[in-house]
């Protein structure tokens, strides 16, 4: 994940020089902002984008590499909103997310391993009879 680096209040942009600079798509930009997860200011009848968009796309993707849904990742930008960044009832809804979603890949690294130690058995039994 590559970090955009900024200070505070230097950056404004147009939707193209935001997909550029975030090695996105317009249609994703887009899409988050229909789920409300970017909410650029209005300038000139024109999108604007800043830190903050920057930051919260930058959210949006880690949250997605940990697994989290769109659903979940609005949920926890709408409590987020509401809440405030420190608030215990969204740092306890960001634990459950995670502790689910670690809980899924546990099942599924057990589930490979069972699969993987089959295939080892058949494997070696066709090594036998060559």
């Amino acid at each position: 994940m590559s970090i955009v680096i900024f200070t505070k209040g230097e950056l404004e942009m147009k939707i193209g020089e935001f997909v550029t600079l975030l090695n996105t798509t317009k249609d994703t930009v887009r899409h988050y902002e229909e789920l409300n997860l970017l909410t650029p200011s209005w300038q000139n009848n024109k999108k604007e984008y800043s830190e903050k968009e920057i930051l919260d796309f930058q959210v949006v993707k880690e949250l997605k590499e940990y697994g989290f849904t769109l659903k979940d990742i609005q949920l926890i930008f709408s409590l987020k909103q509401a809440l405030g960044c420190g608030d215990k009832q969204l740092i306890g809804q960001v634990y459950q997310v995670l502790t689910s979603q670690l809980d899924k890949l546990l099942q599924e690294e057990e589930e490979l391993r069972e699969r993987r130690l089959i295939l080892e058995n058949e494997v070696k039994k066709l090594k036998d009879l060559i």
